[in-house]
């Protein structure tokens, strides 16, 4: 092993990344050093890329990661939930830190609260210890506070990381809202990895029927894969009356909507394809990418709960690990990732993945 790492640097927002070697720092007492298995490549990403989010640059992108084991400081033994590790073993490890002193953390006890949270991949600069903090990376440096759990063996990484910060997003949405109940009818905005999480979800807990609305067709057909009864391809469809009526005509109005888009301007037209007294759940606007206006009076009309989730704590990254051990062979989430990427090629992936051309790409920087 060398004594130092290569990773790709966002330096300046909308230029290309650049391949820049950086320092692996003494292993220290709890710390962890993972040899990166591959960090997805989530929208997020590209919005940070786009300028989209304030970032202390330098920073190395990737909040999504799995790996091995390259490192264990002293008297790091165990997981985050007690599993022996030792080097070698593959883990998933949480990007995101809580403060654990702010009234989100103490009072709410609800870590997604954290008004002072911060998260490797987006913020942290690189040009600060312990330098290697994000996925884009040969390597990450864990500190003694990160959270990280074993790879169930029956699990490819691949499937652990298909859907990335995507179904942990789902699994704490759904626990908001409280599940969804047999026989209730959703609809999901957005096809991309929140949206096909929440095709999962909804599937096992007995909903019917499940439409996803969204684009390209590879994502269509992931979500039918998935348990989507019936899929709507906006292609084409541009004014938003358009999209609504398509699928209104296709759906009908739903028990529950969920925005899994990233776009604002879908919030309006969600609103609209609630039936009345159901649920709005809205997960994939993170970026702050402006205000859209939607008619508040529908909302009132309707009787309309609306719902915002944001993040995940650590037991909802066990518990898609515990459900990909139980269910994965059946689902083949590794079937998801249609795009690999070397550390080299991370600035086309990004492209890639803003252009929507693949399911769910990946940043493997072992890879030759």
């Amino acid at each position: 092993m060398t004594d130092k790492a290569r990773v790709a640097l966002l330096e300046q927002a909308n230029e290309p990344l650049r391949i820049r070697e950086l320092p692996i720092p003494e292993v220290k007492e709890g710390c962890v050093l993972v040899k990166t298995l591959a960090s997805g490549v989530c929208g997020t990403d590209v919005h940070c890329w786009r300028g989209q989010v304030k970032l202390p640059l330098p920073v190395i992108l990737g909040h999504e990661s799995v790996g091995t084991i390259e490192k264990l400081g002293a008297g790091r033994t165990q997981d985050s939930m007690g599993e022996p590790i030792a080097e070698g073993d593959r883990v998933f490890w949480v990007a995101g830190h809580p403060c654990n002193k702010c009234y989100g953390c103490v009072i709410l006890k609800d870590t997604t609260a954290c008004s002072n949270r911060k998260s490797y991949g987006t913020s942290y600069s690189c040009a600060d210890y312990p330098y290697l903090v994000g996925g884009y990376s040969e390597y990450v440096f864990l500190t003694g506070r990160s959270f990280l759990f074993k790879i169930p063996e029956q699990v490819p990484a691949e499937a652990a990381i298909a859907f990335g910060c995507g179904f942990p997003t789902a699994v704490k949405g759904f626990e908001v809202i409280g599940g969804v109940g047999p026989g209730k009818s959703v609809l999901i905005q957005g096809a991309g990895p929140v949206g096909l999480s929440c095709v999962v979800l909804a599937k096992l807990g007995g909903a019917h029927p499940i439409t996803v609305m969204g684009a390209p067709h590879p994502r269509l057909e992931m979500a039918r894969r998935l348990g989507a009864d019936r899929t709507i391809d906006i292609a084409g469809l541009d004014r938003p009356e358009d999209r609504v009526k398509k699928a209104r005509d296709e759906a009908g109005e739903a028990d529950l909507c969920i925005e899994a888009t990233g776009y604002p301007t879908a919030v309006a037209e969600g609103v609209e394809l609630v039936r009345p007294n159901g649920r709005y759940l809205l997960m994939g606007v993170f970026s702050d990418l402006g205000p859209a206006p939607i008619n508040p009076s529908v909302v009132v009309r309707r009787n309309l709960k609306l719902y915002g989730s944001v993040f995940w704590e650590p037991r909802h990254l066990h518990e898609v690990l515990r459900l990909l051990a139980l269910c994965n062979d059946r689902l083949k989430l590794e079937d998801a990732v249609s795009a690999r990427y070397a550390l080299e090629d991370a600035t086309q992936a990004l492209h890639d993945v803003e252009a929507l051309k693949c399911v769910k790409a990946v940043i493997a920087p072992h890879a030759h």
